[in-house]
């Protein structure tokens, strides 16, 4: 699963760039504007890849909710806060 979203991500990221790239450079060809059509459409490209990867990790949030802790590990965590409270009453009065 991961290894499939890691894919997508790549693939998302990779070719809006890729063919900003190639159509700046056959823009600058045609309009002698090097390098500024390769630039631009490379940050337009970026900004696509940007856009594809929020949408793909909203998606992959929906479909993969978080789930609610259990009460073990809320007790986990309860006696964790209390084990670092103590130790912080205990600095300062001088004990540790």
């Amino acid at each position: 699963m991961n290894a499939a979203i890691l894919g997508q991500v790549g693939f998302i990221i990779a070719v809006p760039i890729a063919l900003g790239a190639w159509l700046g450079l056959k823009l600058d060809e045609r309009a002698g504007t090097s390098p500024w059509g390769l630039l631009g459409l490379i940050f337009v490209g970026m900004a696509i890849a940007g856009g594809g990867v929020a949408l793909l990790i909203k998606r992959y949030a929906e479909e993969n909710p978080v789930k609610p802790s259990t009460e073990r590990a809320r007790e986990a965590g309860r006696r964790w806060t209390a084990e670092v409270e103590q130790e912080e009453r205990d600095r300062e009065a001088g004990k540790t």
